[in-house]
């Protein structure tokens, strides 16, 4: 179930057939979840893994950019893409205490696979790129200690992307564990095709979160002030804690969220990074501000070569606005991928849909 069934469809521009990242040629994803028990209390925990291109093309650099508002969180290879304006790696998406293991897995994994190529110390080198693997904390439905993968967990996330077809969204790979406006969060993606002169099927955008924040009280849906009705009812927020409890702790449960955004128009790092700022006007329209926030922009056209070709500036306002669509519907889809709820330290529910489709009924402006 998707935001879509509710009656909510964010915005104007249409999305791929899959509604998903995955409508950008070339992209795979592959997710393994891992769900364990410790003293009697349930451990969910998990990794996501893009390839912004095939497989046996990995190597070849995408062009890529960076944006990050309130930035706390993690994300490797940060500085050669801001250094470079490229990455040539997986794209990695996990549990705080598992970046370690994952960025080290990575490695192991591309040197592998560099080597059955035949390839030597030289072209390794030549080939380098620092994985990227970005992190959101799942300390509040885990005890922490007991999240940090093995690196077979990401091994198998990599194999996976040969032969997954779909997105698992909600608390599936990196997103286990999460929350989001007091309910259970976790991944969910979605896409926009936008037009363009001279190219048939236009180019898409690709959009994945990883949701790991806020408050029941201020998510909304079309605009419509959700939380503060299903508060109003005696919904409880099922991960806020009280005033007194968090006083002096400034932002520290304000939570996080990871933003990947694929396209296969052809954008400079410059472009690109102006792409993931707009991200953000996707992310307001739930509803909160998240204390870290950090957004990848990753272009499967444009590549390290001579000349390049792209998409003139003036012309790129629709794909901001395709970026600020996807960014929203994939938000919300991640609390419709979680509906059942989850139990780990402690129960959070998953978000109560048919309420919440009777409520969007009854307020949703619809022109």
């Amino acid at each position: 179930m998707r935001i879509r069934d509710l009656g909510y469809l964010p915005r104007e521009l249409a999305p791929g057939p899959k509604n998903s990242i995955l409508d950008v040629k070339g992209v795979s994803v592959g997710q393994r979840t891992v769900h364990e028990e410790h003293n009697s209390v349930a451990c969910h925990k998990g990794v996501t893994v893009i390839l912004p291109r095939p497989v046996n093309d990995i190597q070849r650099p995408c062009y890529a950019g960076l944006h990050a508002l309130n930035g706390n969180g993690e994300l490797t290879g940060s500085f050669q893409i801001n250094e470079w304006g490229l990455t040539n790696t997986p794209i990695a998406l996990t549990n705080s205490l598992s970046l370690g293991v994952a960025f080290s897995a990575q490695w192991q994994g591309l040197i592998r696979r560099a080597r059955s190529h035949g390839q030597d110390d030289l072209v390794l080198s030549r080939n380098y790129g620092t994985p990227v693997v970005a992190e959101t904390a799942d300390w509040l439905l885990n005890e922490i200690e007991h999240t940090v993968l093995e690196p077979q967990h990401v091994f198998q996330a990599f194999d996976a992307t040969a032969t997954q077809t779909e997105v698992l969204e909600g608390a599936h790979g990196g997103g286990a564990g999460m929350t989001c406006h007091g309910f259970v969060g976790g991944v969910r993606t979605s896409s926009r095709v936008v037009k363009a002169e001279g190219k048939e099927e236009g180019y898409t955008v690709g959009v994945m979160v990883q949701t790991n924040y806020g408050y029941l009280k201020d998510l909304r849906i079309g605009g419509v002030p959700i939380g503060k009705l299903l508060l109003a009812e005696g919904w409880k927020d099922g991960v806020s804690r009280t005033g007194e409890e968090m006083k002096g702790k400034g932002r520290a449960e304000d939570g996080s969220i990871v933003i990947v955004i694929i396209t296969d128009a052809p954008l400079l790092p410059t472009q690109l990074q102006c792409l993931a700022q707009r991200a953000m006007l996707g992310l307001v329209q739930t509803g909160n501000h998240p204390s870290e926030q950090v957004v990848g922009e990753f272009g499967t056209a444009a590549v390290q070569t001579y000349p390049v070709e792209a998409v003139r500036n003036e012309s790129i306002n629709a794909l901001f606005r395709a970026t600020a669509e996807a960014t929203e519907e994939a938000i919300l889809n991640s609390l419709m991928g979680s509906r059942d709820g989850l139990t780990g330290r402690m129960k959070v529910d998953g978000l109560p849909v048919e309420r919440v489709r009777e409520l969007l009924a009854k307020h949703l402006v619809v022109v």
